[in-house]
């Protein structure tokens, strides 16, 4: 099992298969588009902080003084019981776990900015901690930067690797970190976040409420693990709350280069929802257009049967047929196809 966690500081595009009788499509358009990447925590400051500096707590000071010395300075070696009418700043200098004074000031570790409580706080690993806040310090540059190579190989370092290695100890699989020092997980942070059913990370850039993600946040996943050795990215921006995907929210997925998808989602609990328009030009011109619908994550889609009344091919492999597309006298041109595989839309490892 996980240790406590410890706070620092695919769906592929829909792919159109061969198949419709009427028109071979050339390509598909997007739902509407969100705003531009909000750059979170701009006028934050980003500057390392360690936190956890405690002043120790002084056991109390034993001895006595009687007599006179009520009015002088004590004997070191009196013991017992303080008597008479001894002024309480009489207590002796010598006496074991006592701070007056200055000695106070010196034993306060100075603060610096950025935080880090749980595990590696209470062991007291400086270095390691220092390491890991250089790591998220890189990733939040990254990924306000929508950089994915840089940030493959921050993941891919020994840095990086060290990082996972961490977050692999804890019972939530993640390591977070908060640029301006809160310890108590609010505010504006960067998560690093690993997974029991795959060797793969992903993070997260945004609003944090008590460690849990809620607000709004970038959930990024970029790997050069692939066949061909491209880079594959999956990224999602939008409304977080009870730590998940809720709300409105826009998927990127890009491979090699390539946009593959690029639309706005309704989502719950990181599934999809909700009606979506397609576009599409046949071969020879026509401007086509349909609309499919996802509940729950997986699609409504058309029976064999109905495709078969509207004079469509259906395909021998498995399939799915999500939409009729129409021209702009309401025939039925094209049908939209997609492979089983794509059966599930969502927010990558919230499905």
């Amino acid at each position: 099992m996980r240790k406590r966690s410890w706070i620092l500081g695919l769906a592929a595009a829909l792919a159109v298969l061969p198949g419709c009788a009427l028109g071979q499509p050339q390509g598909s358009g997007v739902a509407e588009e969100i705003g531009a990447r909000p750059q979170a925590g701009d006028n934050e400051s980003w500057e390392a902080r360690e936190s956890g500096a405690e002043t120790k707590a002084q056991p109390e000071a034993q001895g006595s003084v009687t007599g006179t010395q009520a009015g002088t300075e004590a004997a070191p070696e009196a013991q017992g019981s303080v008597t008479g009418g001894q002024a309480e700043d009489d207590v002796q200098p010598e006496a074991q776990g006592s701070v007056t004074g200055g000695q106070a000031e010196d034993d306060v570790q100075p603060e610096a900015q950025g935080s880090m409580t749980g595990t590696q706080a209470e062991t007291g690993a400086q270095p390691e901690r220092e390491d890991y806040r250089e790591v998220m310090e890189a990733a939040r540059k990254a990924i306000e930067a929508d950089d994915a190579d840089a940030l493959d190989r921050l993941q891919e370092s020994e840095e990086g690797k060290a990082l996972a290695r961490a977050a692999e100890a804890e019972e939530s699989g993640s390591v977070l970190y908060f640029p301006d020092g809160n310890e108590d997980g609010d505010g504006t942070g960067v998560g690093f976040y690993t997974f029991d059913e795959c060797d793969c990370v992903q993070w997260y850039y945004g609003d944090y409420a008590q460690g849990k993600r809620e607000g709004r946040g970038i959930w990024y996943y970029v790997s050069s693990q692939t066949e061909d050795g491209s880079l594959y990215q999956e990224v999602y921006e939008g409304d977080w709350k009870g730590d998940a995907p809720n709300g409105k929210g826009r998927q990127q997925i890009r491979s090699g280069g390539t946009v593959e998808a690029d639309q706005e989602y309704k989502v719950k609990n990181g599934l999809f929802y909700g009606t979506y328009e397609i576009r599409d030009t046949l071969e020879d011109g026509t401007e086509v257009s349909g609309s499919y619908k996802l509940k729950k994550g997986k699609y409504e889609t058309i029976p064999d049967a109905e495709l078969e009344a509207s004079h469509f091919e259906v395909p021998d492999g498995p399939h799915l047929a999500i939409a009729f597309l129409y021209d702009e006298f309401g025939t039925a041109r094209s049908c939209k196809f997609i492979g089983a595989a794509d059966a599930t839309k969502g927010v990558k490892h919230f499905y």
